[in-house]
């Protein structure tokens, strides 16, 4: 039997300028991300232009391999894994084009934060910012639709994106706008518009369907692919998690750097307070509102004597709020009705004024280091990131913080709470015992019920990480049949070969997400 090693070098490698490799450490590095999951891959590419994607695209089809697009590798649930090829995008397609007038335009491999290096001294910034993004790349990004602590004011991804140019399962190229423009040949074209008749066929269903949650990272974007008789491409692509197609690369909207920025920490004695507050303080127009509960802050001890100093309150959660603007003087009038407001309310018994622009840098350091540090303790086999990023109405919030903190402490699972409180959207690290069948048993039954509470609560499953392969088990079950159906549809017309990235969003609706575990 010919080797896919063999078959591999042989047949792609005189194709495409960029790199082939195979070596053991490369291979191990590329089989597992922040995640519970460990696949190997076949091989792992790094092309050098759009030409090396199709090509690689064109021999996976040809083979029936499975391409898996990669990015920065921070991935929580399973995305960037399989078996196949993995094509990383991130070691040279990362180049930054230019900006013109207000739009970004930059290869799908380009980091958050060098995106960001560059545009300020333009003195704009990209306006989405995931806790990853030293690390996460535009495509990524992309990928999972990824939001950020900012996302009450910003939005997500797929409301920057303006352009972006992809590489389908036929190989061919194809680069579509927000105001309807598609290039490429006939044949891309014609895959676009019957992707549009299928859903404005369904447009009825998809309008009966629409979410009532600010942010979605969960199955595909017909919602808002489908808008007053048009279909908006865009939309669909983003939160697609590499399924559809490869991006290669976008054109993104920035925007300008805030004048000024002005927060506080409020301390609550109950997580029922901590939401309450909340949604008073979505009242004042906030740009950010952080929840994180004690047993969260508590893994920050140590990092600084300023976060020491935040975290030694008496208190169940802390809500980190945040406003930006033109005037300081505005912003500070703001935080103290808030504070007026939350106080005479009875919901904190204390409060920090972040006076200076180091203090705000410390409080959000405290959220960035500790998301990083239980990161960490994943590869310990401590951390499950498997129910971490549900999303619900924010009216619906109160009742689904206290729900999980129920179903965890019936089954005996530490927990701890973080997240963005403002749109809903409540990150939720686990800590089990993998080795263990009891624990592995105790987190499956835990986490189903917590995706059953999502659901009854009119919910997603992911507000802005995406399914992977933890959650596209459960996804005909959160949307429904006919919805779930049209999925399928979609994922069959783009790509009918079924080699991009298989198993996520569309694969096994059995609740099962256990398997292939690191864990051994």
């Amino acid at each position: 039997m010919i080797s896919a090693e063999r078959i591999i070098s042989k047949e792609l490698q005189p194709k495409i300028s960029g790199e082939i490799v195979f070596d053991n450490a490369t291979l191990e590095e590329y089989s597992t991300l922040h995640c519970i999951y460990k696949i190997r891959p076949l091989a792992v590419v790094y092309p050098k232009s759009v030409e090396d994607i199709q090509h690689t695209v064109r021999f996976c089809a040809a083979n029936e391999i499975a391409l898996i697009p990669r990015g920065g590798g921070t991935g929580l649930v399973g995305q960037a894994v399989g078996l196949g090829i993995i094509v990383d995008l991130s070691k040279y397609m990362n180049a930054i084009y230019g900006l013109e007038n207000t739009l970004l335009h930059v290869q799908a491999g380009c980091k958050i934060q060098t995106i960001n290096e560059y545009l300020k001294p333009f003195g704009r910034k990209h306006s989405i910012d995931p806790q990853s993004a030293k690390w996460c790349t535009i495509g990524g990004n992309i990928s999972t639709n990824a939001s950020g602590a900012h996302g009450i004011k910003y939005g997500a991804t797929k409301d920057v994106i303006k352009e972006m140019t992809i590489v389908l399962a036929n190989g061919d190229v194809v680069t579509i706008n927000d105001s309807g423009t598609i290039q490429g040949s006939e044949t891309a074209k014609n895959i676009l518009i019957r992707a549009a008749q299928s859903l404005l066929k369904n447009e009825m269903l998809i309008l009966s369907n629409i979410p009532n949650t600010l942010k979605n990272s969960s199955g595909y974007n017909i919602f808002d692919a489908v808008n007053n008789h048009s279909f908006h491409p865009i939309k669909l692509f983003c939160g697609s998690e590499g399924t559809l197609g490869i991006i290669a690369e976008t054109k993104i909207e920035t925007i300008s750097i805030p004048s000024y920025s002005e927060a506080v920490i409020v301390y609550c004695r109950s997580y029922e307070n901590a939401v309450q507050a909340t949604q008073r303080a979505l009242t004042f127009q906030p740009a950010a509102i952080e929840i994180l509960d004690k047993s969260y802050s508590d893994y920050g001890k140590g990092i600084s004597d300023e976060i020491d100093s935040f975290i030694a309150q008496d208190f169940q959660a802390m809500l980190l709020i945040e406003f930006e603007g033109d005037s300081q003087i505005d912003l500070k009038d703001k935080i103290s009705l808030l504070l007026k407001n939350i106080s005479d309310a009875g919901l904190i018994n204390a409060h920090k004024f972040l006076c200076s622009e180091e203090e705000r840098l410390s409080a959000w350091r405290l959220r960035e280091d500790v998301a990083m540090k239980l990161n960490q303790l994943q590869t310990e086999r401590k951390k499950a990131s498997i129910v971490e990023d549900g999303v619900v109405p924010i009216e619906n919030l109160p009742q689904y913080i206290t729900g999980i903190k129920k179903i965890f402490e019936k089954h005996n699972i530490p927990y701890t709470l973080y997240g963005h409180a403002g749109v809903g959207n409540i990150h939720c690290s686990t800590f089990v015992d993998f080795q263990s069948e009891e624990g592995r048993r105790d987190i499956q039954i835990a986490a189903t019920e917590v995706f059953e509470l999502v659901i009854s609560l009119h919910g997603l499953l992911s507000g802005e990480h995406g399914d992977g392969l933890v959650r596209t088990p459960f996804l005909k079950r959160a949307f429904g049949k006919e919805i779930y159906a049209l999925f399928e549809e979609v994922k069959k017309i783009f790509d009918p070969k079924n080699i991009f990235n298989p198993n996520k969003i569309v694969g096994k609706q059995d609740g099962n997400f256990f398997h292939d575990i690191k864990y051994n």
